[in-house]
């Protein structure tokens, strides 16, 4: 829990100074988040491993659960953050992301009364509440995905029998 209110931290000041700037859409803000996910994963896996005893394994299956509760934690903040920032410091970025939601479709190449349609039928999924519960299950189902590949690199496998076996015959021919 610790871990993600340090991620959460990390992704609010982020998104704070992407948007004392005015840049909150940015995509830069976007990969700079990935960042932070990864890192903080990585960060509580390596803290983890490092505090429990050397023989103990750490599976994979172990590795996964604790990324994916590190950043199931930090979404919880992160709706709550988000949801303040929508509907208390600045009501207005929900226009500014439909905006920029049409400008992007409109360069993609899709027609204006498709782009229209779209904005008339999403509009009203567009609330302070909306946005933050997809805030919520979309930092978890990253910290998911990301979680997925670290815990390959991360993980400590069980020692096998025919390891312990060649670790004694080293340890006898010294």
């Amino acid at each position: 829990m610790i871990w993600g209110l340090y991620v959460s931290l990390a992704l609010i000041a982020v998104t704070l100074l992407f948007y004392a700037t005015g840049n909150i859409l940015s995509s830069v803000a976007v990969y700079i988040n990935y960042l932070i996910y990864i890192a903080g994963i990585v960060l509580v896996t390596q803290s983890y491993k490092k505090s429990v005893d050397e023989s103990t394994p750490f599976p994979y299956g172990k590795a996964l659960g604790l990324g994916v509760a590190t950043m199931f934690y930090a979404s919880i903040v992160m709706a709550v953050f988000t949801f303040i920032l929508y509907k208390f410091i600045d009501p207005s970025l929900i226009d500014q992301f439909i905006e920029y939601t049409e400008d992007t479709f409109l360069k993609s190449g899709m027609s204006e009364d498709m782009v229209e349609q779209y904005i008339k039928l999403s509009k009203p999924m567009m609330t302070p509440a909306v946005m933050s519960m997809s805030q919520l299950f979309s930092v978890a189902f990253y910290g998911f995905l990301i979680s997925l590949i670290t815990s390959i690199f991360l993980r400590k496998k069980a020692e096998t029998g025919f390891d312990s076996a060649m670790r004694e015959i080293d340890n006898e021919e010294e």
